[in-house]
Parts: C-alpha cells; sequence; structure tokens
C-alpha cells in the first residue's frame, strides 16, 4: 500500500484486470457531441449545476461537469457522490489544456498522464488507470496528425508564464506541462467520498498543450503565449479542446463495444 498526498492506493490494482466501463464523470464542460439539438442548455448546466450535464452514449451515461479554477473546486451534487461512492460511475476522464513547461513541446500535442503530481508537495498521486488508454490515445493523436506522449503533469495553485518560470518547473519536476486543476478536484473528491470507493475510481488525464515555451522571456512573447492559451481554451475551445473531447469518447466506448 502506498500512500502519498493523504490519498492511500493499492499499487497493485492499477496493473490488475480492468473491471467493465459503467457510467463516466467528465470533469470539463460538456462539449459538442452526437446531440443534433443545441448542446448550448447541456453546456451551460456543465457550468452552472453541481448535478452537470448528462448525455448517454455508447451505453453508458456521461456526466460532464465544469470543475472550478485553482484549488477551488467544485463538489459535485450528493447524487454523483452517490453513484461514486455505489460503484455505478466507474471512471473520472480530465481533458484540459495546459502549458508546456518542456520547450520541445509543440502547441496541439497531447500529452496522456504518466503521474500527476500537486506543486504543494511535489508528491505524486497513484491512481488506477485503463491500460487500454495509451493504445486509444496513440490513435488518435495519429488521426489528428498530432504528437503524442505519455509525461508527467503538474497541478500547479497559479498560472506558470514566463519562459524563466517554465524551464526552472521542468528542471525541477520533470513535469512536461501545467494546469490548475486536476490533483486539487481529487483531493477534494476524496475528502467527501468513502475511502474504498475512491481507490476503486480508474482516472484518466490528458492534457492538449495549449501554449508553449517562449523563445524570449520578454513581456511581449510571454502576453502573446498566455493570449495563445486562453484562445485555445476559452475563446476556440468547442474548435480544438471539445472536439478532442468527443473524439476520444466515441473512439473509447466504441472500442470497448468491440
Amino acid at each position: 500500500m502506498t500512500g502519498l498526498c493523504g490519498i492511500t492506493f493499492n499499487t497493485k490494482a492499477a496493473v490488475m484486470s480492468n473491471i467493465p466501463i459503467k457510467d463516466i464523470l467528465f470533469i470539463r464542460k460538456y462539449p459538442r457531441f452526437l446531440e443534433k439539438t443545441s448542446h448550448l442548455k447541456k453546456q451551460l448546466q456543465s457550468i452552472i449545476s453541481s448535478r452537470g450535464a448528462t448525455t448517454h452514449y455508447a451505453g453508458h451515461d456521461i456526466t460532464f461537469l465544469f470543475l472550478g479554477y485553482g484549488k477551488k473546486q467544485r463538489i459535485p451534487h450528493p447524487t454523483i457522490i452517490e453513484k461514486l461512492n455505489s460503484g455505478k460511475i466507474t471512471d473520472i476522464v480530465n481533458i484540459g489544456g495546459g502549458g508546456a513547461l518542456d520547450p520541445t513541446l509543440k502547441r496541439g500535442d497531447l500529452i496522456l498522464s504518466a503521474e500527476d503530481i500537486p506543486f504543494d508537495t511535489l508528491q505524486p498521486l497513484k491512481v488506477r488507470i485503463r491500460k487500454e488508454i495509451q493504445n486509444i490515445i496513440q490513435t488518435l493523436a495519429n488521426k489528428k496528425q498530432r504528437r503524442f506522449f505519455e509525461r508527467k503533469i503538474l497541478t500547479s495553485a497559479k498560472i506558470i508564464a514566463s519562459k524563466e518560470e517554465r524551464i526552472a518547473l521542468y528542471n525541477q519536476t520533470q513535469c512536461s506541462i501545467v494546469q490548475m486543476e486536476h490533483c486539487w478536484f481529487l483531493r477534494a473528491l476524496q475528502n467527501v467520498m468513502e475511502p474504498q470507493s475512491f481507490s476503486k475510481l480508474y482516472i484518466t488525464h490528458i492534457e492538449i498543450v495549449a501554449d508553449v515555451v517562449q523563445q524570449r522571456d520578454a513581456f511581449l512573447n510571454n502576453f502573446l503565449e498566455l493570449f495563445h492559451g486562453i484562445n485555445y481554451c476559452i475563446l476556440l475551445n468547442q474548435h480544438y479542446i471539445g472536439k478532442v473531447k468527443s473524439d476520444f469518447l466515441k473512439l473509447w466506448l466504441k472500442s470497448e463495444e468491440n
């Protein structure tokens, strides 16, 4: 048994046979999906309501819930917590956009988490993962003609903008990309769930490189990369990250049917 960041996991469980996928909690806002009707209502529900927005696809209920920013994380509605504790929800998926710390990364690269590192302890969270996810992401990357890497991901409580900060954190942590929510959400969730139920969840964390390590550490360069990140993650979210979210779910859940 390994205890890290206040969470205890059976590390052997991560390599055991996967239990079947049941329902899924997707901790991001609702993307354009399969409905022929407008997705805007469900997108607003996923952002505003603690119940999130639920759709049914390939035999699974998928609940999208916007998780918050930084350490200010939303606690899911008690009905979601009940489903997590009962095992009805087996998987938590997080696909978002992050900032590169590794200077070799390019905008649009897909990063599957090998380990998630919270900035305050720098100790990795050990979670259960599904072995087939790596092949799914590789297939997705090939279809979209993007690069794919399995790397460590850092969770920070603040925006990391300057080249100096990015390089320093990369050298300190060996994390290739940084974002501001994942570890904080898992900690908040662990505090309201039954420990045994929490340890049985499968966690999939994917980040898309939205802004890169700039060539020069100057104000204008830092501002431009910050703008690229905002544009990628917010202004054009549905075109970039939203499309990756829906395409990943289609590939993953259809492959499970075969």
